[in-house]
């Protein structure tokens, strides 16, 4: 019975010896077949993103006079490379005390213009027959300046109707521009 024990028991350390992973790993097998395309997730929720930025409204009082035209430059941080290269920068000129409108705006011959560049843009105020048109005066504008990431994302959006702009960027926490 002795012997039939100490057979048993050299059996199980033997067989538990020889279950060690020692050697290296095999090659890695063939891939599998592909598998079936699953259910559609639900739409989500819809809210603020931060790749929309909107300027609280500025005012210009001062113009600079270069030849035949007005204009007035403006720092803003939030137009970088990528919103020149392909975001969308829209300034809005306001009238009255509700209305407001986005630029290229036109009122007879003369022209409320704007161009922007990496770190800012500046506004002009020309004559469509090349003559200086009147001082500008005091005017009300706005940005909006969207990622091409929130305009691919917001496709729908006019970003040039003021109410649709201003409501997707969100604008009651706008930045203040720097003239």
């Amino acid at each position: 019975m002795r012997k039939s024990v100490l057979l048993l028991a050299a059996a199980v350390v033997m067989f538990s010896a020889a279950c060690t992973k020692t050697g290296p790993q095999g090659p890695q097998g063939v891939q599998g077949p592909q598998g079936q395309t699953g259910a559609a997730g639900a739409n989500g929720v819809d809210g603020t993103n931060a790749n929309v930025v909107g300027s609280a409204p500025f005012t210009v009082t001062a113009w600079s006079q270069n030849g035949n035209y007005y204009y007035a430059d403006f720092s803003l941080a939030t137009i970088t490379n990528s919103v020149v290269n392909s975001g969308i920068v829209e300034v809005f000129k306001k009238y009255g005390t509700t209305d407001w409108t986005n630029l290229p705006d036109i009122s007879g011959k003369t022209s409320t213009v704007f161009n922007f560049y990496n770190g800012g843009f500046s506004i002009y105020v020309q004559n469509s027959d090349g003559t200086l048109p009147a001082y500008p005066g005091t005017q009300t504008f706005r940005t909006v300046v969207i990622t091409s990431t929130q305009r691919i994302a917001n496709p729908k959006t006019d970003w040039k109707n003021y109410k649709e702009a201003t409501i997707a960027a969100g604008l009651e926490s706008a930045a203040p521009v720097a003239q």
